[in-house]
């Protein structure tokens, strides 16, 4: 069998059976921790022409670090033991996505709001922090925000943490997953708003041209989900051609209003976008209904890119 075949099977049981491995050894944790100090750096500079020069500067040589040095240790580990180096690829592969844990967090949000009390208090750990970010509708109260809010983040982080993530491994395998991760986590992290807007302009612009294809690519294996689950397959099409151009981002209107349309429900970021028909109201059910779509879209994505993989095997030994 493909060696990239192994290491991508390996790397999903990993993710279904044990989740994310331990903060201490998790790849992306000390990617965030590397660009924490370039943030440090960036912070110090006034001018904005500086600001992205330094931002591009340090996004680019972090990208090209990471990935590099991905790849010198995989082919270390290669030259000693196939075993060696079959490990270390699926667990660093395993590291640039993630199943288990956003389904996870979404069900524990379905659990709070069922439960009805909605001091945050009363909520999992896990999902305190989301409960603060979400700004309470004045007639509709705080569910139906956090029910949005919720499907929105599963439906976007399914093209950043599994489609563009594996979409990167089948062109460039391990080093072009972890240059992905590093480039999305830089996004992330250096996103000011008022002084420091440049520091990371030139992150948020890469972000935007890497993801331009599997955004897209994600909200097409929502609409093939719908379709495989029995969902609303065909107004996810419609939605999705309508309103993925209403949000901010370039890339985030195609999963979300997939989603939207599969589930025959609005989703709607207060003051920015509404994405779908309000043919339904949302309900804390919805949520179970999109991890159910995001686990199809997931079993999908996976069994294509298995595809792809077995197909380049098997022309390669003729």
């Amino acid at each position: 069998m493909n060696e990239y075949i192994l290491i991508l099977i390996l790397a999903v049981l990993w993710d279904l059976a044990l989740a994310e491995p331990p903060a201490a050894i998790h790849l992306t944790v000390w990617i965030g921790r590397v660009i924490s100090l370039v943030e440090k750096a960036g912070l110090k500079i006034r001018s904005r022409a500086l600001q992205y020069i330094f931002g591009m500067a340090a996004s680019l040589f972090l990208i090209a670090l990471f990935g590099w040095l991905t790849y010198l240790l995989l082919d270390y580990l290669g030259g000693l033991s196939f075993a060696l180096y079959l490990i270390a690829a699926f667990l660093i592969l395993k590291t640039t996505f993630c199943l288990r844990f956003n389904a996870r967090m979404s069900l524990l949000v379905e659990k709070y709001l069922k439960g009805g009390d909605y001091r945050i208090e009363s909520a999992a750990p896990e999902i305190r922090y989301l409960l603060t970010t979400v700004e309470r509708d004045k007639e509709d109260g705080f569910a139906p925000p956090m029910i949005s809010s919720t499907i929105r983040s599963l439906a976007e982080n399914a093209s950043d943490f599994l489609v563009a993530p594996l979409f990167y491994f089948l062109i460039l395998g391990v080093p072009g997953a972890v240059a992905y991760r590093v480039c999305n986590t830089l996004d992330g992290m250096l996103g000011h708003r008022g002084e420091y807007e440049y520091l990371g302009k030139f992150a948020a612009c890469l972000d935007d041209i890497i993801n331009y294809l599997p955004s897209r690519l994600t909200g097409l294996m929502f609409i093939l989900a719908a379709f495989v689950s029995g969902m609303d397959g065909q107004n996810a099409w419609r939605i999705a051609l309508r309103d993925q151009s209403k949000t901010e981002s370039p890339n985030a209107g195609w999963p979300m209003a997939s989603v939207a349309g599969a589930l025959g429900v609005r989703l709607e970021r207060a003051g920015h976008y509404a994405l779908g028909d309000a043919a339904k109201p949302l309900s804390p059910g919805h949520i179970g209904q999109a991890v159910r779509l995001f686990g199809v879209m997931s079993a999908i994505s996976i069994a294509i890119s298995t595809g792809i993989l077995l197909a380049v095997y098997l022309i390669s030994l003729n």
